[in-house]
């Protein structure tokens, strides 16, 4: 059996590129989206044939998945039927611009079972500022209609934009819930220095209250905080997501896909979608670089993803990984987080408080 239970495909093409993201993109109307198609189907049946798997999530993301041609974007997904397990979640990320009848029953018939809206925001305001061609009556009118079709849906909202107030987000959280939609996701805006908007951006501190806000209003609905950007009703957990925080295996597939044998090896593709064309038509690599993590390195990773997750650390695993007791060899500073309200010990995990996830690189920077 093969070692992934878990794809991730990247779609690097976006109609509009936004200028805050720092992800591979290209634009659609300079893309041969057709040839592209071709080419990951490709690669993803080359992956399948050798590997053989039994996959619990398949995620398209990008750039703008949603606005790839239908009939390839099947072809694509038909590749991967036979290799899903029965609770398989398949998502794809998609704009609200590009959410039209057709395409949503497309996408359910083709075996698509969970959306990512990249919503954003609520506030026209705030939508221009950060570049988005879509407005907030849009962006809800589109979640009622994926959700008919698609009762496990999930929303990005981006905080501490520049220019809105300490509501902001939990008033847009607020109409999201009421719409019924099962899960959220939060996203800290971070900008290089040399972005026009870097100088404008409010404090850690206006950042943090409004996470705060949001988690104590969320898991008063019945939201789960499981991971420091997610929040989920019960049961709507990302599966993929799930996994990476978990220190888990992915492949990868696209252009500048980073993928992780589990162990100490991670790669990431070629990024440009013209050159990964090229390479898959002449049957070459794909693979771009690849790392061999040391064993500190492994550790700290450990440490960021775990210690986001609502289960924390998992510190039998860690012995066994690593071959000494976390709590034992720094005793005293895990002390002092649980003494602190940072953290607590509970069932062999040490997992961070709210207030502690807020500081979890200082925190991992102590226990290295």
């Amino acid at each position: 059996m093969s070692n992934y239970a878990y794809v991730y495909a990247h779609f690097p093409f976006c109609d509009v590129i936004c200028h805050y993201c720092d992800f591979y993109t290209a634009r659609t109307k300079e893309a041969d989206q057709v040839a592209f198609l071709a080419a990951i189907t490709k690669e993803a049946r080359t992956f399948l044939n050798q590997e053989k798997p039994k996959l619990q999530a398949l995620y398209l993301g990008g750039g703008t998945p949603s606005v790839s041609p239908v009939k390839e974007l099947g072809q694509f997904i038909s590749g991967f039927q036979n290799h899903l397990a029965s609770d398989a979640e398949v998502t794809l990320e998609a704009n609200p611009n590009t959410i039209e009848d057709e395409r949503l029953t497309a996408w359910k018939e083709m075996g698509i079972n969970r959306i990512s809206l990249g919503v954003q925001s609520l506030e026209d305001s705030t939508l221009k500022r950060l570049g988005r061609t879509h407005s907030g009556a849009e962006a809800i009118e589109c979640i009622k209609k994926i959700s008919r079709l698609f009762p496990n849906t999930s929303a990005d909202l981006i905080y501490a934009v520049p220019g809105t107030s300490q509501d902001s987000l939990i008033e847009d959280a607020k109409k999201l819930v009421d719409l019924g939609i099962p899960h959220l996701s939060a996203y800290h805006l971070t900008l290089e220095p040399k972005h026009f908007l870097f100088s404008q951006l409010p404090t850690d501190e206006f950042a943090s209250d409004q996470v705060e806000r949001l988690s104590e209003y969320l898991q008063a609905q019945g939201y789960e905080h499981y991971e420091m950007s997610n929040f989920g009703k019960p049961g709507f957990r990302s599966k993929n997501n799930s996994n990476y925080w978990r220190g888990g295996p992915y492949f990868a597939l696209g252009p500048s896909a980073h993928g992780f044998d589990g162990a100490s090896e991670r790669w990431k593709n070629v990024a440009d979608w013209k050159a990964y064309i090229n390479r898959i038509n002449l049957e070459q690599s794909t693979v771009d670089s690849r790392e061999s993590l040391s064993a500190e390195q492994r550790q700290i990773e450990r440490l960021f993803t775990s210690l986001r997750t609502l289960e924390g650390l998992d510190l039998t695993r860690w012995e066994g990984d690593f071959g000494y007791s976390l709590l034992d060899r720094q005793s005293q500073a895990i002390e002092r987080f649980v003494k602190d309200r940072l953290a607590t010990l509970s069932n062999g995990h040490f997992v961070l408080t709210l207030k502690g996830r807020l500081l979890a690189d200082e925190i991992v920077k102590k226990l290295i």
